[in-house]
């Protein structure tokens, strides 16, 4: 594991970390049936309070948590600019939902099962943003909607965002050979393609620990030169974390600037994500969470210090932020603050089935079907030592569904599906 100390040395012994994956990558696999399952697995307290909501559940909408792929359609139109994160005034239909989601997970917290930050928005409000439980046991600090979380995963649509936003300023493209961006590039993957990479069909295997170099990132890519493909590109899906750490390459090769630093620029500061971030100083931020491998046990904390070159190595999970930065991002991807509303359409197309039953990847997002016939469900999880978070982006119903957490014990699909329920019940 990196840690601070080890600051300018080569920044690992053997393997650089799978950012965003140290947890996910090695669990994906054994939870391909999760989310068919997921409300079964919420625990009692959890389903008391949600037979209260399915006596008026409306049969006519199809199973939240049952996740289907469905054709693009095209995003709203641009708005003139962001509305900044408010909270909205409350009506009897917000006001009703927001006191069920908060009556859940008030009670996930007595029951030692949920830590974190809350965001819940309709109609371009938000009706619930808040924390509960604590960031910090030992010094006794609340989480608030202002902690800062590893997204783990839930990082890989910030990576795809950044290509696209290349691909616009006529950088790159995304049907082009990888190895047109990258100097050295393994001779398995002349025919893999960016879009290949985005969406976990390139083929390009995980490297065992042993197989990896410590000496440079160009080193490290050479660590390819003899290992084949897993498979053909673009004959099946495999989900790739090294493949998003090769679009981080990619993009500080194009851009000319650090992985960091291009998407601080492009997404970040437009977007006024001011906590938001990567770097090996999370631990002594303001506001940031410690993460919990159980209740009030502290999980190794992902403290790893990088220099600038290997900053590409985040591309795949290793960002940090707050519940209010993610929704200006979901605001975000309703419009054309970043990129055409054609480069939007090709992030939400469903180009192959995942491991999850019913959903699709497009470039850096699960897609599925919402509880509204003919609507979809954009999301993404996350999971790292001691953090497992949620963002859902619901663009045909204005619904926005996101939750960071402290706490490795959290099932964040099945409290995805409960809390999907509360808020469509209403709806």
């Amino acid at each position: 594991m990196i840690n601070d100390q080890q600051g300018s040395e080569l920044p690992w012994p053997v393997q650089p970390p799978v950012f965003g994956q140290q947890t996910d990558h090695r669990q994906r696999r054994s939870r391909q049936q999760l989310v068919v399952g997921a409300s079964l697995l919420v625990t009692a307290s959890l389903l008391l309070v949600l037979a209260l909501l399915f006596a008026g559940w409306r049969t006519t909408r199809a199973t939240p948590h049952v996740r289907h792929a469905l054709p693009t359609t095209h995003v709203k139109p641009a708005m003139e600019q962001l509305t900044p994160t408010r909270q909205a005034t409350p009506t009897p239909q917000t006001a009703l939902i927001a006191s069920q989601v908060d009556r859940l997970l008030t009670n996930m917290v007595t029951h030692q099962q949920f830590s974190g930050s809350v965001l819940i928005a309709l109609d371009g409000q938000m009706i619930l943003n808040r924390g509960y439980s604590m960031a910090d046991w030992d010094r006794q600090v609340s989480n608030t909607p202002r902690t800062k979380f590893y997204l783990g995963s839930t990082t890989k649509q910030f990576t795809a965002m950044a290509i696209l936003i290349l691909q616009e300023r006529g950088k790159l493209h995304v049907d082009a050979s990888l190895c047109t961006y990258i100097v050295h590039c393994p001779r398995a993957w002349q025919p893999v393609t960016i879009h290949e990479l985005l969406t976990h069909t390139s083929g390009i295997p995980q490297l065992d620990d042993s197989a990896l170099s410590n000496a440079s990132p160009q080193a490290w890519i050479a660590s390819y030169d003899r290992v084949s493909l897993a498979f053909t590109p673009g004959s099946r899906y495999s989900y790739c974390s090294v493949c998003y750490q090769s679009l981080g390459d990619v993009g500080e090769q194009v851009s000319g600037e650090p992985y960091s630093v291009f998407l601080q620029r492009a997404i970040f500061d437009p977007l006024q994500m001011r906590n938001t971030g990567f770097g090996s100083n999370y631990l002594s931020l303001p506001d940031h969470a410690v993460g919990y491998a159980s209740w009030q046990a502290q999980a190794t904390p992902p403290g790893w210090s990088v220099t600038p070159q290997w900053t590409f190595l985040f591309g795949s999970g290793l960002l940090y932020t707050t519940v209010e930065d993610l929704y200006r991002w979901d605001q975000a991807l309703s419009t054309n603050v970043l990129v055409s509303e054609q480069a939007l359409n090709e992030a939400f197309t469903p180009y192959t089935t995942s491991e999850y039953a019913g959903s699709s990847y497009g470039y850096g997002w699960f897609i599925t079907k919402a509880p509204v016939p003919g609507h979809r469900l954009i999301w993404h999880d996350g999971r790292i030592d001691g953090f497992r978070t949620y963002f859902g982006h619901y663009p045909d119903d204005r619904v926005t569904i996101i939750f960071l957490s402290n706490l490795a014990t959290l099932d964040e699909l099945a409290l995805a599906s409960a809390l999907e329920q509360i808020v469509f019940a209403y709806t």
